[in-house]
């Protein structure tokens, strides 16, 4: 926080009234499960990109279907799993693993532990599921040294992970189907709702073409056009009107009849938009 307050004041102060809990995994009051914040609106909104110029009712049909789909895929996925782990936390227990194995236990209590490790201790519990790392207790996952634990006193890791990352939760998740709804003529509507007259909504139509993409956030990592052209940023071949760059490689031979001409000048090189 030194750091970001001495190279942007203003980020500074707005971090500090935002809270930690806002922005830190470690202060968080509720379970994070190392994930960080995900909006789940944008990411069906880029699901929902040429569908949202669909009808309303068809618009509804194609996000059953989609969330159909997605339902029976992740359920037969998480089904075809051969580990009492989720696959991606299985990788991060394998990766624990790899560290725990060069690690010294001593036994300090009943069920708490002290690892040492190139020079550096610290104390885990069992019991409690922590460690003076803070990522067991941070992640609900145990940590390298948690497992070093574990393998000294015959316990199975498993039973150190919390139900987030287990197979059967996965399967449970997505264990109900998305049925289709039918065709309307075999809805039962109540009266009370068949009733309901339903206008259009009050809204004025703004100037200019609609805005079809999403405002990007600053967080999120954008990518910069460049012209195939001239190599620089900022535009493309179309409007480019700089000097083609040089290829200091071996070109290619083309033949003089298939060699772009201008329809102006009628000179090969260039086109009738970049005609001096």
């Amino acid at each position: 926080m030194e750091e970001l307050r001495k190279l942007h004041k203003g980020a500074y102060d707005y971090a500090i009234d935002a809270g930690p809990h806002k922005w830190s995994r470690v202060h968080c009051p509720q379970r994070r499960y190392r994930l960080m914040t995900t909006n789940v609106a944008e990411c069906i909104n880029s699901c929902l990109r040429f569908a949202r110029q669909l009808p309303l009712m068809t618009l509804a049909e194609f996000i059953r279907n989609m969330l159909q789909k997605w339902f029976h895929d992740r359920h037969a996925n998480a089904q075809s799993m051969r580990h009492r782990l989720t696959d991606a936390a299985h990788l991060v227990i394998l990766k624990h693993v790899e560290k725990c194995g060069y690690m010294t236990v001593n036994l300090i209590a009943w069920n708490i532990f002290s690892v040492k490790h190139k020079g550096k201790q610290w104390t885990v519990d069992l019991a409690r599921k922590t460690c003076t790392c803070n990522k067991f207790q941070m992640d609900f996952l145990p940590c390298s040294h948690a497992l070093a634990t574990a393998r000294e006193r015959n316990v199975d890791f498993t039973s150190l992970c919390a139900d987030y990352y287990k197979r059967e939760t996965l399967i449970d998740a997505y264990s109900v189907p998305i049925m289709p709804v039918g065709h309307p003529s075999s809805w039962v509507v109540p009266s009370d709702i068949a009733a309901w007259v339903v206008l259009n909504p009050r809204m004025k139509r703004q100037s200019g073409r609609p805005m079809e993409g999403r405002h990007v956030s600053s967080s999120e990592r954008t990518t910069t056009q460049s012209c195939r052209r001239c190599g620089q940023p900022g535009h493309n071949i179309r409007r480019c009107s700089n000097p083609p760059m040089v290829n200091e490689g071996p070109s290619r031979i083309v033949p003089k009849e298939y060699r772009r001409k201008c329809s102006i000048c009628h000179s090969t090189g260039h086109n009738k938009q970049t005609c001096p």
